[in-house]
């Protein structure tokens, strides 16, 4: 009596390509490199997802009145419709798209930063060089809330209509009347 067992093939593909990568890491060990260097285990094993993710504040970030800004997490968000932008000091299209957002929360528009890739320290540098357009920021120094969402990079802008439901992605620099435009409708929109 044989058995059989079937393999989906979404499952056999992430077999073999860890498979794969134990091969490259072990020739890359044996070079004098170690394959955690180009941080591969951060890309294909994303701990975080959309309901389940935790992201601390930005140290020594306050508000005008001196009250620390919080971070946020899936349960802080969870049931609300909510616009999220994660954004690094050091990304060129970031620094470009910060003015509209300042503008767009000055409209009374409340924003959740996710602070990507980036050094804390810079991030606090950067926000009070800058002005800071977010309600709460958090801290996703290994950029990895921004791609459980599906963006391939920074600046991208979520909607979440009921969290965890994303309701909207946009990827890249975003004006004020994209912001007005393609975010109003989707915090508006009835899911």
């Amino acid at each position: 009596m044989s058995e059989t067992f079937s393999v989906d093939p979404n499952r056999r593909a992430t077999l073999l390509g860890a498979a794969a990568l134990v091969g490259v890491g072990g020739l890359a060990a044996g070079s004098g490199r170690v394959w955690r260097h180009f941080d591969l285990s951060n890309k294909l094993f994303n701990p975080l997802r959309a309901d389940f993710f935790e992201l601390p504040p930005v140290p020594g970030l306050v508000d005008a009145a001196g009250a620390p800004i919080p971070g946020f997490s899936a349960e802080t968000i969870k049931g609300q419709r909510v616009f999220l932008n994660a954004f690094a000091s050091w990304c060129p299209s970031c620094i470009q798209e910060h003015q509209a957002l300042m503008a767009f929360a000055r409209s009374g528009e409340q924003i959740y930063g996710i602070a990507s890739l980036d050094d804390p320290a810079q991030t606090l540098a950067y926000l009070r060089a800058n002005g800071n357009p977010f309600a709460r920021v958090g801290v996703d120094r290994k950029g990895q809330l921004y791609r459980a969402l599906g963006a391939r990079g920074i600046p991208a802008s979520f909607v979440m209509a009921p969290a965890p439901h994303l309701a909207l992605m946009l990827q890249g620099t975003q004006t004020l009347a994209d912001l007005q435009g393609k975010i109003l409708q989707a915090l508006a929109a009835k899911s």
